[in-house]
């Protein structure tokens, strides 16, 4: 409650500053995107995205037909790396409690493995509130959904042994619904380029299927795991604007 009364005391009073004119703007901006939840979690290939921090490059705009109430867009990329140890070890141990023959992997079984990284473009639009608290700088606040093009770490996993060879790959690319929200400040080091910093929080959802071939030795494959959490991120940026 008190978190509340603090936020819309100063949101007040941030609409109560001078007006100044307000102005339309692109940008662009690099920075980090932080895992949150289950997507930064290990230990459940079902539930677990195995994902560390990455970057992030955002293209982003604001159209303004009245002063601070306009419509903001967002073309943005971001990655992240996988937490390769971990999902070896978790695929490794869903083979041997999974197959359909008892299997017991040796340590000194031939194992050539690599992964790759989250990879999300998303193309969101929506509304955005710009404050121009004095003659340099801004403060904005938005909300926006779309698409999300979501794809998985490239998993190439092969075990050989004693005449058996097990091979894992994943689906791939899938289209889901997405949004962000956040805000951030723009100060003008001229009339028309400011510095911009943001921080933005990200949500989709992903599902896809971690697939397990064996052949040689065992007479069916591992049951398909079906991979369905939220992806979460906090995103931290900063680039230049230019105002027209």
């Amino acid at each position: 409650m008190r978190r509340s009364t603090i936020a819309i005391i100063t949101l007040l009073s941030l609409i109560n500053l001078p007006a100044f004119t307000q102005q339309n703007f692109a940008s662009i901006s690099f920075g980090a995107t932080i895992p949150q939840g289950d997507y930064g979690s290990t230990g459940n290939l079902a539930t677990s995205g195995y994902a560390r921090t990455g970057g992030a490059i955002k293209f982003d705009a604001g159209y303004f037909p009245v002063s601070y109430f306009g419509i903001g867009g967002s073309f943005s990329f971001g990655s992240n790396y996988a937490i390769r140890d971990s999902l070896l070890k978790d695929m490794t141990a869903y083979i041997e409690d999974n197959a359909s023959s008892v299997i017991d992997i040796p340590k000194n079984a031939e194992t050539i493995y690599g992964s790759g990284f989250w990879n999300y473009i998303n193309l969101f639009m929506g509304p955005h509130f710009s404050i121009r608290a004095s003659q340099r700088l801004y403060f904005d606040f938005r909300g926006l959904a779309g698409i999300s093009i979501l794809r998985t770490p490239d998993q190439e996993l092969s075990i050989n042994f004693d005449g058996t060879e097990i091979y894992s790959r994943t689906s791939k690319n899938k289209v889901a619904f997405g949004f962000t929200a956040g805000g951030g400040l723009r100060y003008m080091l001229n009339t028309n380029i400011s510095l911009k910093c943001g921080a933005d929080f990200y949500q989709s959802r992903a599902r896809f299927d971690y697939i397990f071939d064996l052949f040689q030795g065992v007479a069916e494959d591992v049951i398909p795991v079906e991979s369905n959490f939220l992806i979460k991120t906090v995103e931290l940026t900063a680039g230049l604007a230019y105002s027209f």
